[in-house]
């Protein structure tokens, strides 16, 4: 009942705010993707996002597009990658309240996101939060608002060390000091 719930707020959120999506099922599980454009410093200008309604608790989950997998999947630089996501989960996650920083709430931790390359072959770089429905009860808008806009901003931000690393731009010492600078030392002034 909980998943439903929240399903039809999700989707009353996107419409009120003209945010186009589809829907679907995998594996018997309810979902809906959006198509997140505008984000120019990622491979296409683009991110991918669903979210997977199970009994207990969503998924939300914000990835690069296809150009991105195959910019990954082709890299020499993989290991340097998730010295990277290590340095994420260390240093970003915990100082992110909203996942801008406080930006959009107080500071207070909403949601504890992880960054991860998948295991499926596919070479998705893939945000992803649980989110309890008894919390987004509590919560809706400030839910729906991470999901949307704070997520997908985040991994916008990210795109610039991520694929500098992975094309080999960059070494991984620099795009650990890029985050510093552009990405927590917003957080943390």
């Amino acid at each position: 009942m909980k998943a439903i719930k929240a399903q039809r707020m999700v989707k009353e959120y996107l419409r009120s705010r003209f945010i186009p999506f589809t829907e679907d099922e995998e594996d018997g599980t309810p979902r809906i993707t959006i198509l997140c454009k505008g984000y120019d410093t990622c491979p296409g200008g683009i991110l991918e996002s669903c979210i997977y309604f199970f009994d207990n608790d969503m998924e939300a989950r914000v990835y690069y597009s296809a150009a991105g997998a195959s910019i990954c999947k082709k890299s020499e630089h993989i290991g340097d990658l998730m010295r990277l996501f290590n340095f994420c989960h260390a240093r970003i996650f915990p100082r992110t309240a909203d996942g801008m920083g406080g930006v959009l709430y107080e500071s207070n931790h909403l949601y504890t996101p992880a960054i991860y390359l998948t295991e499926d072959g596919c070479y998705d770089i893939t945000l992803t939060t649980l989110i309890y429905y008894d919390f987004f009860e509590v919560a809706p808008l400030e839910t729906e608002d991470y999901i949307t806009a704070a997520c997908p901003e985040l991994m916008n931000k990210l795109s610039v060390p991520i694929f500098d690393l992975l094309t080999g731009e960059i070494k991984i010492d620099e795009a650990i000091g890029y985050i510093k600078e552009h990405i927590l030392g917003t957080i943390e002034d």
